[in-house]
């Protein structure tokens, strides 16, 4: 049998619809089952399947795969739009999408891209002698039609290349959503138009990369010169797209503010230098947004408070001496670990539904409320803690969740006076010192942490005298060693309503509440 009868007989034709990569892996498995040993057959299989959703998603056209067995599978994926370049990228840690032609080159031995006016044709060989060199997958964007350069200065790319994720994931969910019949209120030109600019986008992006070690780069970017009507649909869809993600509407999350800025700032820049050429804006310059505090893994080993860190994975990234001796471990051991590991057992499951939810429609239900529970010591008994967990945002564009935990200790009594006996205020005494110092050179997560509880304090208080006295517990123990709060009532009376000392041992310091005697006119206070 000649080649051209062994094609014809292992050709499959397959519409632009999201069921063909399922079609196309099934027509791959049955055809060479038997015939290529279980490796080749598997690798051939996800190859094929990547390739047809490539084409399902970018081509949007008739796919025809075929198939050629001999010393090695041959396989072809052809589409019928010439004019839309492959797009390969680079692998990066955090990329969910984009990796189609980085698994071809991986998995198969030889590949490569025919081009001509009907068509565009991706093919791979697998199970046969690899090739001494692998060959270009070609320009990305074939040229055609006048083109302009427009200069992005000091793009930072490591959050560009997070951007670039989320903009792929949440168009991605949009096609399918639309393919399923719910276009979640995005016209299907405008999704389209969208989606191949995007796609554009990317590869400009990475053809124009040149300095793979610069955490900030300045990059020329080969741009058709009407390109800025296609950038500005994609400007308005990821918009849109952004309230899908913050009513869960979409699966995806919303993106991070300032991945949102850079976004923004990105098609901006693309969009003003075509229509208008205007001078470039660098990003470092650009207004936008105060961002959230920067992580910072020095300021957490450094501090006072027991803190510890985790990423988006909920795995302990940064753990302080603090937090390790107050639940009896040492600090390295934590690294890696879920946080999970220092919850108790049976409120694990609510934690990991509250972390979940954040994750997935960003709001932050469980940031920058100090809950009280139990944590998990290492000997397995519970220690009674305030847990405050707040975000920060890495360079990258990823959030790590900083998590603070107070330990909690019951509030003394207060001390009962003698029958008919009457106490008046008193300066305190300084008694004898027991423990550590509260600092008062804290950092500027530690001043966030303690704006937060005195806020929490006074708006969850049943009444104004409990709110203040849990403001001065929180000052108390983080700041001073005392607190003393006087009210002045309507008649010009003072009454000194709360006093409190960061000595949990020391007898109540309520002793000296009370009110004032009635201010003269000799009075020097």
């Amino acid at each position: 049998m000649s080649d051209a009868d062994t094609m014809e007989a292992t050709r499959r034709l397959l519409p632009p619809r999201p069921d063909s990569p399922a079609l196309a892996r099934r027509f791959v498995r049955d055809r060479l089952t038997g015939v290529a040993a279980p490796d080749t057959v598997d690798s051939a299989v996800l190859a094929v399947d990547e390739l047809v959703t490539n084409a399902v998603l970018h081509a949007r056209t008739e796919i025809e795969v075929s198939l050629r067995t001999g010393a090695a599978v041959h396989a072809r994926v052809t589409d019928r739009a010439p004019h839309r370049g492959l797009v390969p990228w680079r692998r990066h840690p955090y990329t969910d999408t984009g990796r189609g032609l980085y698994l071809i080159e991986r998995l198969t031995d030889r590949y490569g891209v025919d081009t001509d006016e009907h068509g565009k044709t991706v093919w791979f060989e697998v199970g046969g002698p690899r090739a001494p060199a692998p060959s270009s997958w070609g320009p990305p964007d074939p040229p055609g039609g006048a083109r302009r350069t427009v200069t992005l200065v000091d793009v930072p790319w490591e959050l560009c290349m997070a951007a670039r994720q989320h903009r792929h994931a949440v168009l991605r969910e949009l096609l399918l959503s639309a393919a399923a019949g719910d276009p979640l209120g995005v016209a299907p030109d405008a999704l389209r138009t969208a989606h191949d600019a995007n796609n554009m986008l990317s590869a400009w992006l990475a053809a124009a990369d040149r300095d793979p070690d610069a955490d900030i780069r300045t990059l020329d970017l080969s741009v058709p010169a009407d390109a800025a009507p296609a950038l500005a649909a994609l400007r308005d869809v990821l918009d849109r797209a952004d309230d899908a993600t913050r009513t869960e509407a979409l699966l995806s999350r919303p993106p991070l503010p300032q991945s949102a800025d850079l976004r923004h700032w990105l098609l901006d820049e693309l969009i003003g230098r075509l229509d208008e050429d205007r001078p470039p804006t660098a990003w470092t310059v650009a207004a936008r947004d105060p961002t959230p505090m920067p992580w910072d893994a020095d300021q957490i080993r450094q501090s006072l408070l027991p803190t510890v860190a985790t990423d988006d994975r909920h795995r302990i990234t940064a753990v302080n001496e603090a937090a390790a001796d107050l639940l009896g471990w040492d600090a390295d051991e934590l690294l890696g670990r879920r946080l999970t590991v220092l919850i108790p057992e049976h409120l694990r499951d609510r934690h990991v539904a509250a972390f979940t939810s954040l994750l997935l429609t960003g709001r932050p239900r469980i940031l920058g409320r100090a809950v009280p529970l139990p944590a998990l010591h290492r000997d397995g008994r519970t220690v009674p803690v305030r847990l405050l967990i707040q975000g920060q945002e890495k360079d990258d564009g990823h959030t790590v969740f900083v998590a603070q935990l107070f330990p909690r200790t019951a509030a003394p009594l207060p001390e009962a006076p003698e029958p008919g006996e009457t106490r008046w205020p008193e300066g305190p005494r300084e008694p004898v010192r027991r423990g550590r110092r509260p600092s008062m050179d804290l950092s500027p997560l530690e001043r966030l942490s303690l704006l937060t509880d005195c806020e929490r304090a006074l708006s969850s208080a049943q009444d104004l005298t409990q709110g203040l006295r849990q403001v001065g517990r929180a000052l108390t123990r983080r700041l001073v060693d005392w607190c003393a709060i006087d009210l002045l009532d309507e008649q010009g009376e003072v009454e000194r309503v709360i006093v409190v000392h960061h000595d949990p041992d020391l007898p109540s310091p309520a002793v000296y509440e009370g009110r004032f005697p009635p201010l003269t006119q000799a009075a020097r206070g």
